[in-house]
């Protein structure tokens, strides 16, 4: 698919089996508590995703979040309905039938975030939400700075991202653990991270690890892996002060790793079909996949537990193909190179000298005088 980059969907589809095991798994069984950082993994290549493509494109800011609406809300609002009528249809259901419609609002709005945080508990059935709301205050803020950044050396523009990702991590990380979860601060702070790394990128840096980047990415497969099947859960310290850091590290690592100029072997993983095709359908499986808790709190018709999980997932999965078939890919729009570096240009490209500045680019067609233009 044009546009596509197996690696950034094959950090995805490590993202999102995460998440799956820590809901499919680790709800009935022991382990898999730390799956939860396949969300980190998330937030660190979507702030990456987003500021590449905010540097390298002219239009204006509400096109900019036209686009987002159109890219996200479709798939949202068929999830939200199917999962309301299902909700509905499920016998002894603990939700009362005016809990789906006014937690879906809330979904609906993108404020999830702050009604779990503020309210302190989840708005079953779409507590899955809360990430894509905090990714929703990023859509709406940090385009405004990239403005101004733009105007700066990469270099420089990445170490203020970078201080500005420290700043708000140290702020939330005093906050409880619910808070720190849930909210937006520290999951900002990855936002950050992935979009300093955009910067150098965007302007043709190749990285290339000083050291043994082969070791790196095992050892940093590994603790994913590790951390996934026996880490804690998302509100302890160890999640905070080391889980937290290091998925990041991962990320960032996992990104690097595709843009080298000859990427270690390890990489390859990224690149493996399983991977990159869990990768594509992983906004639809997300927004899915937390049905099978749903049946599993139930004693649905009898049934043995096992049978009853098998029949959530299938939905699960049955749902996150009609979404992604119907809801998802007619609505992307044809996606340019941004996110692609050629080997060609790999090999002869470097960080521009510090002072240098990346000519303006004007789209043909761009708005007229007063318009507000994203880069």
């Amino acid at each position: 698919m044009r546009g596509r980059v197996d690696h950034l969907d094959g950090i995805r589809g490590i993202a999102i089996l995460a998440v799956c095991a820590v809901h499919w798994i680790g709800q009935r069984l022991p382990g898999f508590e730390g799956g939860y950082i396949g969300v980190d993994l998330f937030f660190v290549l979507s702030g990456f995703i987003i500021t590449t493509l905010l540097v390298k494109r002219v239009q204006p800011y509400g096109r900019f979040l036209r686009n987002r609406v159109r890219r996200l809300y479709p798939p949202l609002v068929g999830a939200l309905m199917g999962i309301t009528a299902l909700t509905w249809l499920l016998p002894d259901s603990a939700l009362s039938p005016e809990t789906p419609l006014r937690h879906g609002l809330v979904a609906a709005v993108q404020a999830s975030s702050l009604w779990i945080t503020l309210g302190g508990a989840p708005i079953d059935p779409f507590s899955m939400t809360w990430s894509l709301s905090v990714e929703w205050y990023f859509y709406l803020l940090w385009p405004l700075a990239v403005l101004r950044l733009r105007r700066l050396p990469a270099a420089r523009a990445a170490r203020l991202t970078l201080l500005a990702a420290g700043g708000v991590y140290l702020v939330a990380a005093v906050q409880p653990g619910w808070w720190f979860y849930y909210g937006p601060l520290a999951h900002t702070s990855e936002l950050l991270v992935g979009a300093a790394i955009a910067f150098p990128l965007a302007h043709g840096w190749t990285p290339r690890l000083r050291i043994d980047g082969r070791l790196l990415l095992v050892a940093a497969f590994t603790f994913v892996a590790l951390w996934t099947t026996f880490g804690s859960d998302p509100y302890s310290p160890a999640y905070r002060l080391v889980a937290l850091p290091l998925t990041v590290g991962c990320a960032v690592l996992f990104i690097l790793s595709g843009y080298e100029a000859r990427p270690p072997g390890p990489a390859r993983l990224l690149s493996w079909r399983p991977l990159v095709a869990a990768g594509r359908i992983s906004y639809s499986l997300y927004l899915w996949h937390t049905l099978p808790i749903v049946l599993l709190s139930r004693n649905w018709l009898g049934l043995p537990s096992i049978t009853v999980g098998v029949i959530g997932i299938g939905i699960a999965v049955g749902g996150t193909a009609l979404s992604y078939h119907l809801l998802e890919r007619p609505f992307l729009r044809p996606r340019g190179n941004e996110l692609s570096v050629s080997r060609e240009q790999a090999a002869a490209s470097s960080i521009r000298p510090r002072g240098a500045h990346r000519p303006e680019r004007v789209a043909a067609g761009a708005p007229g005088r007063g318009a507000v233009l994203l880069p």
